[in-house]
C-alpha cells in the first residue's frame, strides 16, 4: 500500500508539473492511467521485501522438475483461467456479474503504457504476488501444521487484495467475484502444497495472467 501511495504522489506531481502521462480516468481520481502499472511495482518489492526477511526461517524441499510436473503446471493454470472465464460468462448471462473491477482499469493503462502493463501484470505482479502468499504466508502455515488452514486464509486474502471493495456492486455479485479470485489463490496454493515450489506456482500464475490479459485485449 505504501509503494501504491508513493507512486499517486508521485504521479500526481508529475501530472501539476505538466507532463503528458496521458488521459485521466475517473476511477483514479483523475489521475493518469499509467499509475495502474507503476502501483503494481509494490507487489515483486513487498514479496522481495518479506522474502528476504524470512528465507532464514523457511527451509524447503521442493518436489524436482519433471515432465509430469510441468504438465501439472500448464493444466492447473488453463483450468483455473477456463473456469473463471466460464463462470463469469454464466453470471452475466444470469444478470449478475462477476467481472473484476481492475480489469477495465487494466486495460485503459494498457493504452497509456503496453509494454510496461504487460510487463507488471503477466510478469512482475504474480511474482510479487507468489511470494507474498505463497513462498512466505502459506509456506509459514504449513511449517506450523496447519496447511488448510493456511490454504483458506491466503486463497481469501489474494481474493480481498484484488477486489478489496464492492464498488456499487451488489454484494452477491461482489461476493461471488471475491469467490473467483479465492479459486484462483486455492489453485496456486495448491500447487504449491503438492510441489513445494515457487518457481512452478508463479510459472501457473504467469500463464493464468497471459491469458487472461490475452482475452480482455482481443475485445
Amino acid at each position: 500500500m505504501g509503494i501504491g501511495l508513493a507512486a499517486t504522489a508521485l504521479v500526481g506531481t508529475a501530472a501539476a508539473a505538466g507532463w503528458n502521462l496521458g488521459p485521466p480516468m475517473a476511477a483514479l481520481g483523475g489521475l493518469p492511467a499509467v499509475l495502474v502499472p507503476i502501483s503494481l511495482v509494490g507487489s515483486p518489492i513487498a514479496g522481495l521485501v518479506l522474502w528476504a526477511l524470512h528465507r532464514g526461517r523457511l527451509p524447503t524441499a521442493p518436489r524436482p522438475w519433471s515432465p509430469a510436473l510441468a504438465v501439472a503446471v500448464v493444466a492447473m493454470a488453463l483450468s483455473l483461467q477456463g473456469a473463471a472465464v466460464a463462470f463469469t460468462a454464466m453470471m452475466d448471462q444470469a444478470g449478475t456479474p462477476t467481472g473484476g473491477r481492475n480489469l477495465a482499469i487494466i486495460a485503459e493503462a494498457y493504452a497509456a503504457a503496453p509494454l510496461f502493463t504487460l510487463l507488471m501484470t503477466v510478469l512482475f505482479a504474480p511474482l510479487g504476488e507468489e511470494l507474498v502468499f505463497r513462498r512466505v504466508l502459506l509456506h509459514r502455515f504449513a511449517q506450523a501444521g496447519r496447511p488448510w488452514l493456511g490454504l483458506a486464509l491466503t486463497s481469501l486474502a489474494f481474493a480481498f487484495i484484488h477486489e478489496p471493495l464492492p464498488g456499487g456492486r451488489t454484494l452477491v455479485s461482489w461476493g461471488l467475484t471475491l469467490a473467483t479470485y479465492a479459486t484462483l489463490g486455492l489453485g496456486f496454493g495448491l500447487l504449491y502444497l503438492r510441489s513445494g515450489r515457487l518457481d512452478a506456482t508463479v510459472l501457473a500464475h504467469v500463464l493464468v495472467n497471459a491469458v487472461g490479459m490475452a482475452l480482455l485485449l482481443r475485445h
